[in-house]
């Protein structure tokens, strides 16, 4: 067996279909039946039942595919040993990162980084965060950077940095308030806005738990005047003067500037950030160039590097 093999047979368990899982790993279908077939008859067993549903493992099959895991995690271990004594002057590493989060971070990262490490190979796959934690937990990531939501028991999380709010709306509104510049907003300043257009993002989004969460302590339930799945699109509706939205303060300038806006800042006692974390299997040893990719983050997340 080769461990290509052994990624072939996980792969179809995953998505308990032929067709899908060659499109993940980038090969044919024919050949990916064909390696599922010499495993079968190399072993005399049926490593999967055929049914309308898909395939299912049988009762050996699922011995072969918890051997599979145990293999492949054993191989990756044995190269982070041996990455140890490259001397990092080869290495490959694979993380996820949500796509917003990656439009803001990776510019900053990527370049600094290949330029210390040339010949580091480094590949990331864009997700959210959920997802990201099963890309993880199969072993196809090495770590994640994302926000926090609900940990995951078999996942570990190092802090990153956290991420402040602040109140956006138009600025002819904001004259009409005249809030004070020398403070955070606080609960009563906020309170003041209640029966002002909100302009939120859409329900299951980190971004609108931690706006919810403010809300909240307001007791305001909001005017929604428009729902949208894009911060961008809340913040330039905020522009255009169609209502007040809360952004974390890394994306207030990520794809446009804040021209027509009066961005505040919270009060810390409203806990109104989101924590950047990043994230990997319990069970799992780092290899030395994800080590020093994380150490590398972690400096260039400095305020000072801001």
């Amino acid at each position: 067996m080769t461990q290509n093999e052994l990624l072939y047979i996980l792969t179809i368990a995953e998505h308990g279909n032929i067709t899908r899982a060659a499109q993940e790993l980038f090969i044919s279908q024919p050949s990916l039946s064909e390696s599922l077939n010499k495993v079968e008859q190399e072993f005399g067993k049926t490593i999967f039942d055929r049914t309308q549903e898909g395939l299912v493992p049988t009762a050996f099959g699922l011995r072969y595919l918890d051997t599979a895991r145990k293999i492949l995690d054993r191989c990756k271990r044995l190269e982070a040993d041996l990455d140890e004594y490259r001397q990092m002057r080869r290495g490959k590493l694979t993380f996820g990162i949500p796509m917003n989060l990656g439009t803001y971070l990776l510019p900053k990262i990527l370049p600094a980084f290949q330029e210390l490490y040339p010949d580091i190979t480094v590949q990331f796959k864009e997700n959210n965060s959920s997802e990201l934690d099963k890309l993880m937990l199969s072993g196809k990531l090495d770590f994640s950077v994302m926000h926090y939501e609900t940990p995951n028991e078999a996942i570990h999380y190092e802090l990153l940095a956290e991420d402040d709010f602040y109140l956006v709306m138009p600025l002819a509104l904001a004259r009409t308030y005249n809030f004070p510049e020398y403070r955070p907003l606080s609960i009563y300043d906020l309170k003041a806005l209640e029966k002002e257009p909100f302009l939120m993002v859409a329900n299951r989004q980190k971004l609108r738990q931690v706006a919810d969460s403010i809300l909240a302590q307001l007791s305001i339930k909001p005017n929604i005047r428009y729902t949208t799945k894009n911060m961008e699109t809340a913040k330039r509706l905020a522009a255009a003067g169609m209502g007040i939205t809360f952004l974390p303060h890394s994306y207030l300038n990520l794809f446009s500037g804040v021209e027509n806006l009066a961005c505040y800042p919270l009060d810390p006692a409203l806990q109104a950030s989101w924590k950047l974390v990043i994230g990997y299997p319990d069970s799992r040893l780092l290899s030395r160039c994800a080590k020093e990719f994380i150490s590398f983050l972690k400096q260039k997340m400095q305020p000072d590097e801001a």
